[in-house]
């Protein structure tokens, strides 16, 4: 039974080290037998046994690098995740309607199902009526790590516009079934039957 080079204890015909004390097993006698030179392997100096050139390069099937055919190894993609109003359909503003008043906060969040590190936050708000001119402003969150550098409302609506320029980032990694969160809320509130919603999304790495 042929073995590895460099592994102590095989049986016997297994391959070893002549002279060095190492030794594989007759599993019928239970006694060492003087292990078999490896085929390879030529002595230098009469030390240790030295191995000569690999072998050929085999070519190995497409699948091989999977875990097993149709099971690709762990890999990394770039994907988008949407971060879910928990009340008033993020919606502030015509209150008769179903939208937040005055002086709500609306908290937006997700719950990844894999690892996931957020690179980028992308934010619509589609405003209808007069009084709708609030921005949208607020505090982001991985689980209960503040993903800012001070406590304190940023502007989400500029930090998440489509066409902002430079405005990656780079938050703490989300575990499977931690929360990620962003608080918000708006300068300034709509009246009437005015109103103000707003998606967000953000946009990470994450394992699959």
């Amino acid at each position: 039974m042929a073995g590895y080079p460099r592994v102590i204890g095989y049986v016997a015909g297994g391959y070893g080290y002549p002279g060095t004390g190492i030794y594989g097993v007759d599993p019928a006698t239970g006694a060492p037998v003087a292990p078999a030179v490896h085929p390879m392997a030529v002595h230098q100096h009469g030390g240790l046994p030295v191995h000569g050139p690999p072998g050929p390069v085999i070519h190995s099937p497409g699948w091989r690098p999977m875990l097993a055919p149709g099971s690709p190894p762990l890999g990394e993609g770039h994907v988008p995740l949407p971060m879910n109003p928990e009340t008033f359909g993020g919606s502030w503003g015509n209150t008769t309607g179903g939208g937040a008043p005055a002086g709500t906060t609306i908290t937006f969040s997700s719950r990844p199902q894999k690892p996931f590190k957020t690179s980028r936050l992308l934010i619509r708000g589609t405003k209808v009526g007069t009084s709708a001119v609030g921005n949208l402003i607020g505090q982001t969150f991985i689980g209960t790590d503040l993903q800012q550098g001070e406590v304190g409302n940023i502007d989400l609506e500029s930090l998440g516009a489509a066409n902002a320029f430079d405005t990656w980032i780079s938050f703490k990694q989300a575990e499977p079934g931690v929360w990620m969160r962003v608080l918000a809320t708006l300068t300034a509130f709509p009246t009437g039957t005015d109103f103000e919603t707003y998606t967000i999304t953000a946009i990470g790495h994450y394992l699959h």
